[in-house]
């Protein structure tokens, strides 16, 4: 446990008001003209909303919390390299705000309403709150360590919000639990293939064997709206290459405070450096995955 001190509920405020944001921006852009670039692949996208939805957040952050550091994607130079290295530089920081305003921009560029904004805080590497909107569905996903996870609608979130005075009924919507499902060929998993791992091709062959095991694949685009489905019990097991602390921290800790677990892929505990990240409901399930890919 972190010595450090805060104020979660003052947390959880401002990352549920920075999230709502940045996601009804981005929806109220959907299927509009956009400026699209391209970072370190073509896969690896940028449109001038992303940005804009960042600076939104870190607004909203520092009218709050003027002191705290602030790791966001579109702040981050493309490429892992970088991600590793601004990860790292901040990764023990007492009070960190981890921020993907548009996570699923493919998605996004191509009219697909699979996008999310994912916010979370940590202090010295443990996290502490994590929200996940999805401003299509208007759903929020919501987690405090030690408090559990939840899932409310836009419009609780707001009226809780609205009522900064009177907050003794306690937190909106309904509390989250992950699936109990323990077997494979019951298992509905997820993924995002590794198109952009060293060794794609075996690491490919791998996964078909875990989908072929499987009662069916869902591949949504999104990692954090995989994670966020994980903790809601929507999906029993996830796991991907390659991704950066913004695109998974919040959804941990939402798998994390809803009886979930996740490990990185090599089979070390999760931190804010891992990359490769595997999630389920149950401890044996999510090493039968890493056993799996690691070709054992």
């Amino acid at each position: 446990m972190t010595n450090d001190r805060f104020d979660l509920d003052a947390v959880l405020t401002t990352a549920l008001e920075a999230a709502l944001e940045a996601g009804d921006y981005f929806k109220s852009r959907f299927a509009t003209e956009l400026v699209v670039k391209t970072k370190s692949s073509i896969a690896d996208l940028v449109t001038d909303v992303d940005p804009y939805c960042e600076q939104l957040i870190r607004t909203r952050i520092h009218q709050s919390f003027e002191t705290h550091q602030v790791l966001g994607e579109e702040s981050v130079e493309p490429g892992r390299e970088a991600s590793e290295r601004a990860t790292r530089a901040v990764a023990e920081e007492s009070a960190l705000w981890i921020v993907d305003p548009l996570d699923g921009t493919t998605n996004y560029v191509n009219a697909i309403p699979l996008s999310v904004v994912s916010i979370a805080f940590a202090s010295r590497g443990e996290l502490l709150v994590g929200v996940i909107y999805d401003p299509y569905r208007e759903e929020v996903f919501y987690a405090q360590q030690g408090n559990g996870a939840s899932l409310a609608s836009r419009a609780d979130v707001v009226e809780w919000l609205g009522r900064a005075a009177d907050r003794q009924s306690g937190l909106p919507g309904m509390k989250l639990s992950v699936s109990s499902v323990t077997e494979m060929r019951r298992a509905v998993v997820s993924t995002g293939m590794p198109m952009r791992h060293v060794d794609r091709d075996v690491m490919t062959q791998r996964a078909m064997r875990l989908i072929l095991e499987a009662k069916s694949l869902r591949t949504l685009g999104a990692a954090a709206l995989h994670l966020a489905y994980v903790a809601a019990g929507r999906i029993d097991m996830f796991w991907e290459y390659e991704l950066n602390a913004w695109d998974v921290a919040a959804g941990v800790l939402l798998i994390r405070e809803a009886g979930g677990v996740v490990k990185d892929l090599h089979g070390g505990q999760y931190s804010l450096l891992t990359r490769d990240i595997v999630a389920s409901g149950r401890t044996d399930t999510a090493d039968h995955i890493v056993a799996t890919l690691r070709g054992e």
